[in-house]
């Protein structure tokens, strides 16, 4: 009996020492697939940053692009105020050309009296 106990302990231990070695192997692949995993994750990280950063970089070149595009609308449009307002004094001095000098001594006469405030000054005929 003390030969069949001895040989079942000397089974345990040994299933025991196969189980811890399995375990302890186990253990190894784990840590393995974790380091794997933890560089895939890091790639997978530096591989989304770079995209954001293109996506950043895409995003300002448009705005830029679009900055450009405003400040020539808005210059084309000054211009184009500023023309009219040219053409428009031209217009106004070649009517004021036309005029006669008494039309004009009138004009004046009445505009100095609106300014003064003489309230019976009647204004140009």
């Amino acid at each position: 009996m003390a030969a069949k106990r001895k040989d079942d302990s000397r089974h345990d231990a040994s299933e025991a020492t196969t189980k811890l070695s399995r375990l302890l192997e186990t253990e190894i692949e784990l840590e393995a697939l974790l380091k794997d995993v933890r560089q895939e994750a890091k790639e997978l990280v530096e591989a989304a940053q770079m995209v954001a950063d293109d996506r950043l970089t895409q995003f300002e070149v448009q705005l830029e692009r679009e900055d450009v595009e405003l400040r020539h609308r808005i210059a084309r449009e000054r211009d184009h105020t500023v023309e009219s307002i040219q053409e428009q004094s031209r217009q106004e001095t070649g009517r004021l050309d036309e005029l006669d000098d008494a039309k004009i001594t009138e004009l004046a006469r009445h505009v100095v009296d609106l300014l003064v405030g003489r309230p019976d000054s009647r204004g140009p005929r």
